[in-house]
């Protein structure tokens, strides 16, 4: 359902005026259980008292009290560290059971920072935290989706609507042209590597997201500079649940979701085709069927998932242990594509010496495996309507087929004739030892020995039938492919960290200095054989080959090492003035000897205003915090050994003729040796704020980032270099941007309390300079014709900006046809040379957007909890390649007559008009990500508690786009795997 985004300004507004507050109203208890409102769990420790007496008890390990009160006492406080204290009346009661919920900002909970943590009120970075309570509830298969809209700043949309989607995310903006834009990812102190295989749509889907605890970003230089070459897109570090100290818990969660498609590519019905081709193509009547055939209905289905997650945890005085089993079975809604995973992790921690040695021990095994449907979406809104889908005589495995080689095939015989699956074991873990000196009091040694492995395949058979094949003739028709991979990364970082407070000059240190070494191998073989003389084997031989020509085989080797040393100096000066000071030293082997190592330093320093003593009387506010910093980062996530020139052996089909041999050739890559790293320069002005208590918290932030030594693919002078084009160090760019966070508790009466969360964000993009690469850079390709693009790199304007003809109008407001005027009629002359060409093209748009909006509320009372989730994109743009590529006359008479996009009825254009500004369309929206609601029974026996709930994701979509889906993250919509529209139904069971 889509409207115009008119009403998005409202909506948003709305939203806002749900943050607010309002004094609370209280109730109490006198003995019962304390519990979190997140997940139930008991609060041992929590405190139990009567306001204005000495009178209190703590909770047991199951968090159970009993408290003896003044007969005249009217009231109860309950509070606990990182949860909002309550105060509830008695009334007469003598059993309430009190569930506390986490602290909008809670000052001196611990945040991960990179290599340590720190506590809140320490950090000096722009550093958000999101904890399991906060987490997107739902279908969702990699941890990524957990955090979307929860953070200013972050934008994190799926790239697709396919089961286990890899997913388009951004830290404040794109920071690079063409080295990776994706944060760093770090899972419990192991950087992993997040490169895509062949087998897997998104190399995150191996961690179960029941398994995390908290999610932090690091997003501006100070915070991520830890981790230097690797810190410019920012870093999102993932920590793992584990034990806490009490008896043994054992919970069952398990949950069953339907999906369905939420809109699709909007095509021309039987009847509309019949009478578009009777009216623009006669010649082809005599081409119709009798069929009427919903293609795209077709290939769609409704998508059935299911999860089970089983965990056991036990904590002792000195020792802690959680295990964790998961399956997850996610039906794609198009036929044949489904995710499969089966996973299980083990956490285990354990106290010697009498706590000086701690040893932190994570693993986790994770078997996935994906089924790939083939490219169905375009061809299903292509494929002609009137014809049927079988054809008893068809020799294309009984499909009906055109017999134009270049015509669209049937999409249902794609997805039944072919195999297309791939298969992943991955293992992550590490074994983190930390030795508390006893000759220096405050110093301690750490040693951190990671791995992260991956090994997989991905199979993909078609058979000598299938019309795409058979097109190859005899001699190549059938095809096997059997794309092996290996990947091992390996982590040794070893460190040490001092904390002191001299109270002598009201101060205090936090050092961390140590040493980085990782190591990355991966291995690549593959074999690909063509001309199959048996189909019953399917893809497990490649015997029946007819001619070895056309059979592959290959073994590609591709090592990467990145050493490092690093340090970070945190002093605070009267609890108040905090100084953070980080440099990072790197030698990565993706560059060359004499650019091999960047350093990568950053500075940072933060006033806790609230605590000076002219503010510390005020009764309103509780938090005021003024951060500053600077810093460098660097980036080398590009390919390996781009300096230097490596030789490609040549296929079988390429070879030179020796006599009566022919001899397979080997050519040498393109290489540039000055290549060296792209850098980002980053400034950050932020403020802390906190009123009434914690109530009312969040921040806001200005940022500046240039980067520099943009690494892109340019075009050089012929002969100057083995190609005409080379990877090398080609200008700069700039990102600069303002941030806004607020979380209140909105109103607190007894058991109801209402909860709301805003975050907003604006981020600016502009390219600065171009150097070695002439004046623009065109990108963007697009379906329909040969090396078209719409996208252009050009000094001023933003990243991959969309570079079309202004569309001049008619006299009724609408794109002028080259059905009635020639195309310099059509098309504004920009330069009034007489001529409409490649100069006449201008810059129309971005699919980056001007502001990213995320909005959460939760309720809750008494045992009932509800939550909703928004999510909005305002000022983006998308290039509408569906329109464009199926939206004109002539492609009934191009090969066969093939289906039409509806928007041809409007824009009657007989020819393809894919440079035209007609489809670059505002792509604003409002979504509604997720809402949830859910009951938690407590008195059921043998069980602690069993939590009822169910969820829906994507229910609705606000926005101007004419589309399927207006979330396009690279801006161009071209036969997307589209989104669906989700229900949950699941059960928590905690024993």
């Amino acid at each position: 359902m889509q409207y115009r985004h008119s009403i998005l300004t409202l909506a948003l507004l709305g939203m806002a005026l749900c943050v607010g507050s309002v004094h609370a109203q209280d109730r109490q208890e006198i003995s019962g259980t304390v519990t979190s409102a997140d997940d139930s769990a008991p609060l041992p420790g929590a405190n139990v008292s009567v306001p204005g007496t000495t009178v209190g008890t703590a909770t047991g390990a199951q968090g159970q009290y009993s408290l003896r009160v003044p007969t005249d006492a009217d009231s109860l406080r309950f509070s606990f560290v990182g949860f909002r204290a309550q105060t509830v009346a008695i009334a007469g009661r003598t059993t309430i059971d009190v569930a506390l919920a986490p602290a909008a900002q809670q000052i001196d909970e611990l945040v991960v920072v990179g290599y340590g943590s720190q506590e809140e009120r320490d950090v000096t970075g722009a550093v958000n935290k999101v904890s399991s309570g906060d987490f997107n509830a739902g279908n969702v298969a990699s941890p990524e989706q957990l955090i979307a809209g929860k953070i200013s700043g972050v934008q994190i949309s799926a790239n697709s609507g396919a089961p286990g989607a890899s997913s388009f995310i951004r830290i404040r903006g794109a920071t690079s042209v063409n080295a990776d834009n994706e944060p760093l990812f770090v899972v419990d102190g192991v950087p992993i590597e997040n490169a895509d295989n062949q087998a897997s749509r998104n190399p995150l889907n191996f961690l179960n997201p029941g398994d995390i605890e908290s999610v932090n970003v690091l997003k501006d230089a100070s915070a991520a500079a830890i981790y230097g070459s690797r810190g410019a897109n920012g870093v999102i570090l993932i920590e793992t649940s584990s034990a806490s100290e009490g008896d043994a818990r054992i919970s069952y969660q398990g949950s069953l979701s339907g999906s369905q498609i939420s809109d699709r590519i909007d095509v021309l019905g039987p009847s509309q085709f019949r009478e578009a081709v009777q009216e623009q193509a006669p010649s082809q009547v005599g081409r119709l069927g009798n069929a009427e055939t919903d293609w795209q209905d077709a290939v769609q289905r409704t998508g059935v998932s299911q999860e089970h997650s089983l965990s056991f945890s036990r904590g002792y005085e000195d020792s802690n242990i959680r295990l964790s089993l998961n399956y997850l079975d996610q039906q794609g809604t198009l036929e044949t594509s489904n995710l499969e995973r089966v996973s299980g992790s083990i956490k285990y921690n354990q106290d010697f010496l009498d706590d000086q040695l701690t040893i932190r021990t994570n693993l986790r095994g994770t078997k996935t495996r994906n089924q790939f449907e083939p490219g169905v979406v375009g061809a299903a809104a292509s494929f002609a309507p009137t014809q049927p889908i079988r054809d008893v005589d068809s020799p294309f495995g009984g499909f009906f087929e055109w017999d134009q080689s270049l015509a669209e095939n049937n999409p249902v015989a794609s997805y039944v004739l072919t195999d297309n699956t791939g298969e992943t074991y991955r293992s992550l873990g590490n074994v983190e030892a930390e030795y508390r000196l006893p000759f220096v009091d405050g110093l301690s040694a750490r040693l951190n020995l990671g791995y992260d492995i991956q090994d997989g395949e991905r199979e993909f058979f078609a058979p000598t039938f299938l019309k795409g094949q058979a097109d190859q003739g005899g001699e190549q028709a059938g095809q096997v492919e059997r794309r092996n991979f290996t990947r091992l990364n390996q982590l040794l970082d070893a460190y040490l960290s001092y904390e002191r407070e001299f109270e002598s000059i009201e101060s205090e240190i936090n050092a961390t200095a140590g040493y980085s070494y990782q190591d990355f191998q991966a291995e690549f073989p593959e074999f690909v054989a063509q001309g199959l003389g048996s189909n019953s084997l399917g893809p497990n031989s490649t015997t029946p080959v007819q001619d070895r020509q056309f059979t592959n085989t290959f073994v590609r080797e591709i090592p990467n090492r990145l050493i490092s040393g690093f340090g970070r100096l945190n002093y605070t000066f009267k609890d108040r003035y905090v100084a953070t000071l980080t440099v990072r030293r790197d030698g990565s082997s993706r560059f060359g000897p004499e650019n091999r190592w960047g350093t990568f330093p950053s500075a940072a320093l933060a006033w806790r205003a609230h605590q000076e003593p002219f503010l510390q009387d005020t009764d309103v506010l509780s938090n005021l915090k003024v951060r500053a910093s600077w810093g460098v980062n660097g980036n080398q996530e590009i390919g390996n050994f781009l300096y230097t020139p490596l030789f490609q052996r040549g296929t079988s089909q390429v070879q030179a003729q020796f006599g009566d041999e022919f001899v397979s050739t080997v050519r040498p890559d393109a290489a540039d040796e000055t290549l060296q790293w792209e850098e980002s320069i980053s400034t950050n002005i932020g403020v802390d704020y906190g009123f009434l208590d914690g109530r009312i918290s969040g921040s806001l932030e200005y940022y500046r980032t240039e980067t520099e030594d943009l690494i892109f693919p340019a075009v050089v002078p012929r002969g100057a270099n083995l190609s005409d084009v080379v990877t090398t160090n080609i200008g700069s760019m700039r990102n600069e941007g303002v941030e806004f966070s607020i979380d209140a508790n909105v109103l607190q009466i007894g058991d109801f309390s209402y909860d709301a969360q805003l975050n907003a964000s604006t981020n600016d993009n502009e390219v600065l300079e171009i150097t070695q690469a002439g004046d623009d850079i065109l990108t963007g390709n697009i379906g329909g014709g040969t090396g078209n693009t719409v996208q252009i790199i050009r000094e001023g304007e933003s990243l991959n900006s969309f570079f079309v003809y202004e569309h001049r109008e008619d006299e009724n407001g609408d794109p002028r046809s080259d059905a009635e005027f020639d195309r310099e009629e059509m098309y504004v002359d920009q330069n009034g040379d007489g001529e409409i060409n490649i100069s006449d093209r201008v810059v129309k748009g971005s699919p980056q957007p001007d502001y990213i909006l995320g909005h959460t509320s939760q309720i809750r009372f008494q045992n009932l909890d509800f939550s909703v989730s928004l999510r909005a994109h305002i000022g983006n743009d998308v290039y509408n390649n569906g329109a464009s590529n199926l939206g004109y006359y002539n492609r009934l008479t191009d090969f066969v007559p093939s289906n039409l996009e509806a928007s041809v009825l409007d824009t009657e254009f007989n020819s393809r008009q894919q440079f035209s500004d007609v489809y670059v369309e505002d792509a604003s929206f409002l979504r509604l990500d997720n809402l949830s609601l859910g009951y938690t029974l407590e008195s059921v026996p043998r069980t602690d508690r069993i939590r009822v709930y169910g969820t829906a994701q994507n229910l609705f979509v606000l926005t101007g786009y004419s589309g399927p889906d207006p979330e396009v993250p690279n801006g161009i919509d071209d036969s997307l795997y589209p989104r669906s529209r989700t229900y949950t139904v699941g059960v928590n069971v905690q024993l």
